[in-house]
């Protein structure tokens, strides 16, 4: 079974509901609070832990009780934790998210000790990400050490999966090092300029993203599935449909889904129908890491879908 490091960002989720999102200037009471542990690389990791695979977390808590906190539930989820430093500068990020009834969400975002990643500590733990087959990032660490983190993972052997949020332009030096860009909608369209609305308009962003350094790339679409482009073949997979709870880390778990079906030996559209149930699980229930099913679940949710 292939190996999997994430290298990305680590947060603690605090999580108010309500039934609408207030308006500007407007005080609304909740209907209930959490604190779950969070973050796009972290999610990503238990996510991939909870189906079975092998993953080792690099990136930056806080010297405070959040850290503490979130090493132990790496642990406990059984993330290998080693590269997974403290900043004494900066506290652990924080994500302030509020969910509403229909399970939207809006979501603040204080990145915190994800900013302190940089070249150097990507170089302290490049033994970890040489020993790996898939590396996966995101856009919640300073983007010059993503490019240098996803260069160094290249260099190494490793396939590397790029989920681009949140959204931000990307050089063309980064996107050359990308086997997958896992870009949503709205993503894809900052990254290409062209709006996706249907399958058409989603191939001209495809190729344009491929002409721009990507390799191959899945664009999201939520319930209606991802579109995929491969060595010229487009193809769009169908997705499922489901009642939403909180939609916060479908995309983590899409990416997770992605990574650990390829890793087993999935064909690119095999991997990505598995994506698609990964993430539609992880819309089932509320917090980002908590909602994050295995593989059983997994396994029954694709038979029941037949």
């Amino acid at each position: 079974m292939a190996r999997f490091c994430v290298i990305g960002s680590l947060n603690m989720d605090l999580v108010a509901t309500v039934e609408r999102f207030p308006r500007p200037g407007e005080s609304l009471v909740g209907t209930g609070f959490a604190t779950y542990t969070g973050g796009k690389g972290a999610n990503q990791a238990i996510a991939l832990a909870r189906l079975g695979a092998e993953v080792d977390m690099i990136g930056r808590v806080g010297n405070d009780p959040f850290g503490v906190q979130y090493r132990e539930k790496l642990a406990a989820e059984k993330v290998a934790y080693d590269a997974v430093e403290s900043a004494d500068a900066q506290p652990t990020g924080v994500a302030l998210i509020e969910v509403e009834a229909g399970g939207e969400n809006r979501i603040v975002w204080v990145p915190g000790a994800n900013l302190t990643v940089d070249n150097s500590y990507i170089d302290r733990h490049r033994q970890r990400i040489s020993s790996a087959d898939f590396a996966l990032l995101q856009l919640e660490i300073p983007l010059d050490a993503t490019e240098y983190a996803l260069q160094s993972a290249q260099q190494a052997g490793c396939v590397t999966i790029l989920d681009p949020a949140p959204a931000q332009q990307l050089p063309r030096s980064l996107l050359s090092a990308i086997d997958y860009l896992t870009p949503n909608a709205g993503e894809a369209e900052l990254l290409s300029g062209i709006e996706v609305s249907d399958s058409r308009s989603a191939r001209a962003a495809a190729e344009a993203l491929v002409q721009l350094g990507a390799r191959s790339v899945v664009i999201k679409a939520g319930q209606r599935g991802a579109f995929v482009l491969h060595d010229r073949q487009f193809d769009h997979v169908a997705g499922y449909t489901i009642d939403a709870v909180d939609t916060t880390a479908a995309g983590d778990a899409f990416n997770a889904g992605l990574a650990f079906a390829l890793g087993r030996g999935d064909t690119l559209l095999q991997a990505v129908r598995y994506a698609n149930a990964v993430g539609a699980l992880a819309c089932r229930g509320a917090g980002a890491q908590a909602a994050m099913p295995g593989a059983a679940a997994v396994r029954d949710f694709i038979e029941q879908q037949k």
